[in-house]
């Protein structure tokens, strides 16, 4: 699978250097702004890759590409994906997904409708820790409680804090905590349990409205999610699933779980480890896997999942 990156910002660089890890995919043109084409020759240089691009559709004219990578800001997701979809081109889409619901089910029809691929770059669902803790469940007994904490203190929390907001602040680029990182909370909770019979977020804002970190509570039948997610203060981080006959816990955040162990009462015992936790290449493998194969059934299972998701996400954003 031939794919054209588009961006130059951190999440573009894990993306190439994790991306030597798969076989079977190759970055063969990155595509920035024209104020960022040095950038974008930087990277290009320090990845082989041969073409840069300044202009997003001549990029996707490149009959040479079969998808694209698209690493932006949260913002202007669905535009990036749509044009790429419209082109005839898969697209493998960083989380989130979109900023709104609408986007991503009318996305996700656009990619049925055109008979493409379309991905959402998160990695809880390829991980085998996730898959592990789904195996398991039920030796816990009827679930009473889940926990989930992924905090820590942003990067660019001290550039917030001395009044330089960028996107990952700024509410009017659709940052904040729920959609950067609580997001992968809701990615893990919904992903085990589904839909839940409600929902409720309560955030605490910045100077500018923005939720700089915060707690959901998921109502589902006999019990209760809570998911916190932070990115003004720091904690130990990841998921405790509660159940009559025991429990089970990951180590790390759900974005990144580098392992599990089940407790039924006589110990702590192991069920998973993740040796790749924290990259990006098992996701992308699964992606390429599914493209090799012709697999569109699981991939507009995953798509219905996001979808699902950014309904819940979008009702936390307007509840925070």
């Amino acid at each position: 699978m031939k794919i054209g990156v588009v961006g130059n910002g951190m999440i573009v660089k894990r993306f190439l250097e994790d991306l030597k890890q798969v076989e079977g995919a190759s970055a063969e043109a990155i595509c920035v702004r024209s104020q960022s084409r040095e950038k974008g020759e930087q990277l290009a240089a320090a990845y082989e890759i041969g073409k840069v691009y300044t202009d997003y559709p001549e990029c996707l004219r490149d009959g040479s590409l079969d998808a694209v990578y698209i690493g932006i800001i949260n913002s202007e997701h669905y535009e990036y994906v749509k044009l790429a979809l419209e082109a005839g081109k898969h697209v493998i889409c960083e989380k989130p997904f979109t900023v709104e619901a609408w986007e991503a089910r009318e996305l996700a029809k656009l990619a049925r409708e055109k008979g493409l691929f379309l991905w959402e770059a998160f990695k809880i669902a390829y991980s085998p820790v996730f898959q592990s803790v789904k195996e398991h469940l039920t030796e816990i007994g009827a679930v009473k409680l889940v926990q989930c904490n992924y905090s820590r203190v942003s990067s660019r929390y001290a550039d917030y804090l001395e009044g330089r907001v960028l996107p990952a602040f700024d509410p009017e680029l659709s940052g904040g905590c729920m959609y950067d990182i609580n997001l992968y909370n809701l990615h893990f909770t919904v992903g085990l349990f589904g839909r839940p019979n409600a929902l409720h977020y309560y955030a605490n804002k910045g100077y500018n409205g923005i939720d700089t970190s915060g707690v959901v509570v998921m109502e589902y039948d006999g019990f209760q999610a809570v998911l916190t997610g932070s990115k003004d203060s720091s904690s130990p981080c990841g998921c405790v699933i509660q159940g009559e006959q025991g429990y089970i816990r990951t180590e790390g955040p759900a974005s990144a779980a580098s392992s599990a162990e089940i407790n039924l009462g006589n110990g702590p015992v192991p069920i998973a480890q993740d040796e790749e936790n924290g990259t990006l290449a098992g996701e992308t493998r699964a992606f390429v896997a599914q493209y090799e194969n012709g697999d569109y059934e699981s991939c507009y299972q995953m798509l219905e999942h996001s979808v699902l998701v950014m309904e819940l996400l979008e009702a936390a954003v307007k509840d925070r």
